[in-house]
Formats: C-alpha cells, structure tokens, sequence
C-alpha cells in the first residue's frame, strides 16, 4: 500500500491494503505453521486509522508480534495462536494479575515487571539508553510474556476467534459433530470476510450486509439464510454471556429474493418407490436396511442412522420404533420424538437389523453410529450415491416429501401426516391414548404401503 506523506512524498507499506476508505492488514500465514491455525491461511484485521503514521506503527507491532510467535512455533514449542494467550493469562495469573479490565494491586504489577520483564529488557539493551527506550518489547520477551505485558496494559476486545469457542462452550449440542462442524463453517465464513482477530464488539449492520451479499455470490439465498441464521446465535449468545451492550447486528436481517432460486425437491412416484424396495431387498446390506426404514416411515435420515437397537419394538402387539433424542444424535424439533409403526419394507427392514446384530451391540447401524458421534452426513452422501446408481435423480431426503404425498392423497388428516414425519406439534398421541395412537397411525400408513 502506498501512503501519501504532505502533498509530494509517499512510501509503501507492506502487508496493508485500503477498502471502503478503511485500511486492513493481511499478511499470509507461513507455509509450516499453518496446521496450527485450524485452516486458516492468512492473517486479517482491521487496523481502525487511516492516519499513515498510526497505520506504519501498528504494522510494524504487528509484525514483530506474528513473526516472533511463528518462530516460537519452529522451535518446537508446541504452541498455537490461542495457546499463547491461554500461556500469557497463565503468567500473570502466577504473579496475582488478571487481563483488563480487570483492577490488578500494584504490589503485583511491580513484582511482574521487576522479575520478567525488566531484567530481560536490561539484558537485551546492554546498557544503550537509547535501545533501552525504544526496543519493541516482541524483540526480546517470548511470545507468551509480551501477550502477558499487553493483557494488563491494554485492553483487549473479544477477538471472533475467541466468540465462536464461547457459543459452542455453552451450547446444548456441543457434542453432536454436524451441529459443531456446521457452526465452524458458517463462523468461518464470517471471519475469512472480517478476519478472526476483528473486535466481537466493533462488528457492524453493515458487516452484516456485506456477508449476505459475499454468500450469496456463490450460493442460493436459502443457503445465505441458514448461514445467517448460525451467525445470528452466536452473537446471541455471546452478547448474553458476556453481558454486552451491544444490538446483535444479524438481527432481522433482509435477503432480497429469498427462496426464489430455490429447487423444490421432487418426491419420488411409487412405481420409483418400488424400485428401490426390490432393491434394497436384492442387495440386503445395513445400508440398504436405513433406506428401507426411510422408505416407508419418511423419518429424516439422522433420525435412522442413530437409532438403537432398544428402539426398534418388534415384539409389541403394533411393531414400531421409538425415535428420541440421545447424546450423540439430537432431534431437529421437540415435534421430532415420536413412534412410529413399522410397515412394509420398513418392518423387513427391522427385522433384518435385529436378525443380524452382534452381541453387545447397542445402535441399529454401527457403521454410522456410536458413543462418540453419528455421521449422518457420510450415511446421507453414501446413500445418494447409490439412489443415483439405480437410475433415480432424488435425495434421501425425498422419502419425507413423498411420504406427505402418500399420506395426503388418502386423505389422511394433517395430524396424522405430521405424527409419522414429526411434523409440527407432538399431541397426537395424547388426542388418541397411546395404544389407540399407534393403532390409528398403522391404520394409515397400511393404505400406503407398496404393493
């Protein structure tokens, strides 16, 4: 970037670049340090002057700072940008100190830089006034105690690197790894446009804007909404806990066009329903027995995917499955826990999955499922794969279309549609008596099942 110095003189600065009357600093993270930063290839944040001097002042910090915690890095440290911080807070917290704001006793201050930072500041000077004075502390403190020196002389705004980690901290599906894995991707997102280190606080209406119109360049408005959507609840979050005053600047916001460029998901017909049940019953494999539940009970494939055996009721009077929430596989709604009598190739399908169980075993598909995670994206991708095999263009996905269709051109009442597919509010049950509840429901689903 060049700077105009008076009206003749100009100098360039690397590493800096202007936009919208605002300069950033970007400079790219180096080749070998870069699996420390968790995907991250270049460092961005806004440097908030546009006085040339100022600009020159805070890149040249900023570059001693980046450079000397890479080279920490190299050493063999085993260090990552938030663990030098995590050792900075770490340092004062031996000395009695906290980061401000927080009001630390002077006692506590003087000890800090009497026994870290001054002798090293004295030892690098070697008795030059003039070095002593005017040497950036990055120059002869490690990483860590020149992040210490910083935390409790300036105050340090929440980075959106850091708010992220708050939101999912305290989120009740911090263990479901799609959920966890959707919020990094749309946080990141936001941050590849702002850069991680932009102040939480100083993220504005109009950043939220500039995000809709960057998302929507590749991607259908649908898609910049559910973005959004994510983004929004982490600034909720974050405000709350952090007790901020601050609007949450993703609020309400509008997206032109919305749902317009929308493709609708075509069901599937039930001669192309039949095909698929011929084949899952000529192929017979744990992938085949998850379609099959699909088939005929339009769940949602998570839903499938992370059942366990103790679900699956085959001994009742009316066989059905159980579908709740567990740990490692949440339910998209409070709607969404149900049961479900089980027809047609749904019922052989269970069948199959209970025949076949090993001892000990607890979920119905363990090459999707276990105690640690259920990867309901992988059963989805593989899945679709094989759909597209047999000849057909739609999605697992469709199952829950088509089945609204088959329930609705039997006339089956709205409750009744919403009760298989966990549509909606779960009363249904409460309406009818639970015996009655699945006997209803089987009354309905037997007028849909393939010939």
């Amino acid at each position: 970037m060049k700077l105009l110095l008076g009206s003749i003189i100009s100098v360039s600065i690397r590493y800096v670049y202007t936009r919208n009357n605002t300069a950033y600093y970007q400079r790219k993270i180096p080749l070998d340090v870069q699996p420390l930063y968790d995907g991250s290839k270049a460092i961005k944040l806004n440097l908030d002057t546009n006085n040339p001097s100022e600009i020159a002042r805070k890149v040249d910090a900023l570059n001693k700072q980046y450079e000397a915690t890479w080279e920490a890095m190299r050493g063999g440290n085993i260090i990552t940008p938030h663990s030098v911080k995590d050792a900075a807070k770490k340092l004062l917290k031996d000395y009695g100190l906290n980061p401000l704001p927080a009001r630390n006793p002077s006692l506590s201050q003087e000890l800090f830089m009497d026994l870290v930072i001054e002798p090293k500041r004295q030892s690098h000077a070697a008795g030059d006034e003039d070095t002593y004075r005017n040497t950036s502390p990055s120059e002869y403190l490690s990483a860590a105690e020149a992040e210490a020196l910083r935390l409790i002389n300036v105050e340090v705004k929440l980075p959106l690197s850091e708010a992220i980690e708050i939101y999912l901290g305290a989120h009740p599906k911090a263990n479901d790894k799609d959920f966890v894995s959707y919020s990094r991707r749309a946080w990141k997102k936001l941050t590849d446009l702002l850069g991680e280190d932009k102040p939480f606080e100083q993220v504005t209406r109009a950043d939220a804007n500039a995000f809709i119109a960057k998302v929507i360049e590749g991607s259908k408005t649908t898609t910049a909404k559910r973005l959004t959507n994510s983004i929004k609840a982490v600034f909720n979050t974050v405000i709350s806990e952090r007790e901020l005053n601050k609007p949450n600047p993703f609020l309400k916001l509008r997206i032109a066009g919305l749902g317009e460029d929308a493709k609708e998901r075509s069901p599937f017909t039930v001669s192309e329903l039949r095909t698929l049940a011929e084949a899952c019953k000529a192929k017979d494999d744990d992938m085949r027995w998850l379609l099959a539940l699909q088939l005929d009970l339009g769940c949602r494939i998570a839903e499938v995917a992370g059942l366990k055996l103790q679900d699956i009721h085959l001994n009742a009077d009316i066989p059905y499955i159980s579908i709740k929430p567990y740990t490692v596989r949440s339910l998209k709604t409070a709607g969404s826990k149900r049961d479900v009598p089980l027809v047609g190739v749904a019922l052989w399908a269970a069948h199959r999955i209970v025949d076949n169980a090993t001892k000990n075993q607890v979920y119905a598909f363990p090459r999707y499922t276990d105690d640690k995670s259920c990867k309901s994206i992988g059963a989805s991708a593989a899945l679709n794969g094989w759909i597209k095999g047999v000849g057909l263009t739609q999605t697992t996905h469709s199952f829950r279309h088509s089945m609204r269709d088959r329930l609705r051109n039997v006339n089956a009442p709205k409750d009744i549609q919403d009760a298989v597919g966990g549509w909606g509010k779960q009363d249904i049950g409460d309406k009818y008596g639970q015996g009655y509840y699945l006997q209803t429901l089987k009354g309905w689903l037997d007028k849909v099942v393939l010939d």
